[in-house]
């Protein structure tokens, strides 16, 4: 799975919903094995992923993340951020990981600017 930089731009106090493609890094992947997405929402990208600010969803709570599309060369997926991720207009930092079991990669990263509408 390469790493996609995707910029988010979202509203300030919305439940938004982000939809997410991941696709393979090289033809052998398989993406039947992966296990679970995760999406990390921090402050920046600077900040550790066990500070208190950081915030996560996972397709383990399907109202978080829920995957609709699985196969060998494809994931298709919808991410529910909930509005406390939004309640602040300024810059966070967001990435998508993709687990096989523990192990993880990520699929997509990037900015998120939250405004103020």
């Amino acid at each position: 799975m390469p790493a996609t930089l995707v910029p988010l731009t979202v509203h300030q106090g919305n439940n938004e919903t982000i939809s997410l493609t991941v696709t393979p890094d090289t033809p052998g992947d398989n993406l039947t094995a992966v296990t679970m997405l995760k999406i990390v929402w921090k402050d920046s990208r600077c900040v550790s992923d066990t500070d208190s600010t950081t915030k996560t969803l996972s397709s383990a709570v399907p109202a978080e993340i829920t995957i609709t599309t699985q196969t060998a060369t494809l994931i298709v997926a919808t991410a529910h951020i909930p509005a406390s991720y939004t309640t602040s207009p300024h810059p966070y930092w967001w990435r998508l990981d993709v687990y096989v079991g523990a192990a993880h990669r990520t699929a997509i990263y990037g900015p998120v600017t939250v405004i103020d509408i």
